[in-house]
């Protein structure tokens, strides 16, 4: 009994903690990236970009409705959902760590570094599908070594339909069916299977049985994507690929529209061919392509990561002192000692690990140089490595030591709040307002990129800013829409491009576009092109800040200020 209180005692420990920590750095409005676009399709149920997240689209709706009609609170709402994820599986994991045979005090240490790792506080933090996807994967693991202790086949049944849920959420849930089999296979060699399931009280299940019935609720799992279709039929504002029929809905879940990234070779791209000479040397040999993947996709991609979140971004930086390090000498420390004393269990967290981070790293394959940073496709592999922190704290018996110990997340923590504590935040916000702010009325806006279009639909379409503008996303619409629409239009509505999306168009028409504001306003004729009176009238009229001086900026938005800085001090 006393034991089971002082388990419990952990878990609230480290859950209240997590849910304090999320809840003060919670960004309160819309972030960069896909945040925009997630908040506008689950307010309106209305269908994002593929493969979909149609589960986490209904559980942020229903968040959202606690807004009780205020459109300033849909953002924080539907934030709110990925803390309180992110503070469940924060539990999860202390649970976890104690059925892998460490004890409270080693539990602790391991789910609070993982609690404060870069990475999982990122996502924690805004609308974003990886929290809780990283919530069906902790309550899979957890729930299958429940099972091997208990036997209890009801819950192969619920991690079946747990992990189709999850695959509703993003398709990382499944990265954790292989250590999944290999629990399976493990408790069938000790021929312990075999309890029975409430609906057939007086027969045992063969083998056969229970994975067909897993299957089943499996499929089960997967059915809040019917959601998609019918929404697409009803023809949204927001309706990317359009899935409305069966053969736009197979092409919209296997992600037709984005490129495949082959095994081999390993530098795939032809517009990256100046990077693999860095990278890779020999582009075309096998030894290029080795040289290549160790060197950016599995250093540069994997390893970079691994060290930004248990030793720090900023840490890197000051030569790996000890305190620093520890988090990452724990884990190492861990992994040792688990393979030495639990071999088992080891393997079964090393499958975690290899296909949450290397496996998953030569699959994708990364190109050269993303767009943003990539760390989140990697969080189970760091949720693993957590469990090993806890196991190696878990080793050191010595009372004095223990408490050092306390180091190892208190560096994590004090190095990473400032990164991501966004509870003051309005650069996203006030950057995607000048956006719309720049265009006249009635205009219409052509974008390129996520971050000059996500935000702007979450403003338009959820606070209902400029509903007079209409917004295209040249990546969206295509090419040929954007020659429609224009043709269509003929000047008789106000045309602007983003930044970006006045890079991909600029040489169509030299000496007819303007820098106003944020946006290029495309002219009928080149004259009025050094007018430099609507852009007085944009920048000291109509765009609006209140980003403070001590305000986080993250990098995305540096980005735009500065290119809105120099189109200003051009004009």
């Amino acid at each position: 009994m006393r034991r089971h209180l002082q388990q419990s005692r952990g878990e609230l420990v480290v859950f209240f903690v997590a849910l304090a920590t999320y809840l003060l750095t919670m960004d309160h409005s819309v972030s960069w990236w896909d945040c925009g676009e997630f908040i506008a399709t689950g307010y309106g149920l209305q269908v994002g970009h593929p493969p979909g997240a149609p589960l986490y689209q209904l559980v942020s709706h229903c968040f959202m409705l606690l807004s009780f009609g205020n459109p300033m609170w849909v953002a924080p709402m539907s934030n709110l959902l990925s803390v309180l994820c992110g503070a469940f599986t924060v539990m999860l994991l202390y649970k976890t760590i104690r059925l892998l045979g460490a004890g409270t005090w080693g539990a602790v240490i391991g789910a609070l570094c993982y609690l404060f790792c870069d990475t999982v506080w990122f996502s924690a933090v805004e609308s974003e599908v990886y929290s809780m996807a990283m919530l069906f994967c902790s309550l899979t693991v957890w729930l299958m070594l429940r099972w091997e202790r208990s036997g209890n086949n009801r819950l192969i049944l619920l991690i079946g339909l747990l992990l189709g849920l999850g695959v509703c959420v993003h398709l990382m849930t499944l990265l954790v069916a292989p250590f999944l089999l290999w629990i399976f296979i493990r408790r069938i060699r000790h021929n312990t299977i075999g309890s029975s399931l409430p609906f057939t009280p007086s027969h045992s299940l063969s083998l056969l049985k229970i994975i067909l019935f897993a299957s089943l609720f499996f499929l089960l799992g997967l059915t809040p994507y019917a959601i998609v279709p019918i929404r697409a039929a009803a023809n949204p504002p927001i309706n990317e690929g359009n899935p409305a029929t069966y053969e736009d809905f197979k092409k919209y879940f296997s992600r037709d529209q984005y490129a495949k990234a082959p095994l081999y070779p390993r530098m795939w791209r032809e517009r990256d061919a100046d990077h693999w000479a860095e990278w890779g040397g020999d582009s075309q040999s096998l030894w290029g392509n080795l040289k290549y993947w160790f060197t950016y996709q599995f250093g540069y991609m994997y390893c970079r990561y691994l060290m930004y979140n248990f030793i720090g971004r900023e840490n890197l930086k000051w030569n790996l002192i000890v305190p620093f390090v520890l988090p990452f000498l724990l884990g190492i420390w861990g992994l040792w000692r688990h393979r030495r004393r639990r071999r088992g269990d080891f393997h079964a967290v090393l499958l975690l690990f290899l296909f949450g981070g290397i496996i998953l790293n030569l699959y994708l394959n990364h190109p050269c140089y993303e767009p943003r940073e990539r760390d989140y496709a990697y969080v189970l592999s760091f949720y693993a490595f957590a469990i090993w922190i806890g196991i190696g704290a878990d080793s050191i018996t010595h009372r004095r030591w223990r408490w050092l110990l306390l180091l190892a997340p208190l560096v994590l923590a004090v190095g990473n709040w400032s990164d991501h504590d966004r509870h003051n935040c309005h650069s996203v916000h006030d950057i995607s307002m000048a956006h719309l702010q720049s265009c006249d009325h009635g205009a219409i806006l052509f974008t390129y990129g996520d971050n000059d279009t996500f935000p702007l639909w979450y403003l338009k379409y959820v606070e209902n800013q400029r509903p007079d503008m209409d917004i295209y996303n040249i990546n969206v619409s295509g090419f040929r829409k954007v020659m429609q629409v224009m043709n269509d239009n003929n000047f008789r509505r106000p045309v602007y491009f983003s930044q970006f999306a006045y890079d991909q168009l600029k040489n169509l028409y030299p000496g007819h576009l303007r820098c106003e504001g944020f946006c290029w306003r495309l002219l009928p004729s080149p004259e009025g092109v050094g007018d430099p009176e609507p852009l007085r009238r944009h920048v000291s009229d109509s765009i609006q800040w209140h980003i403070t001086p001590g305000e986080y900026l993250p990098n995305v938005s540096r980005i735009f200020l500065r290119i809105w800085e120099d189109n200003t001090q051009e004009k």
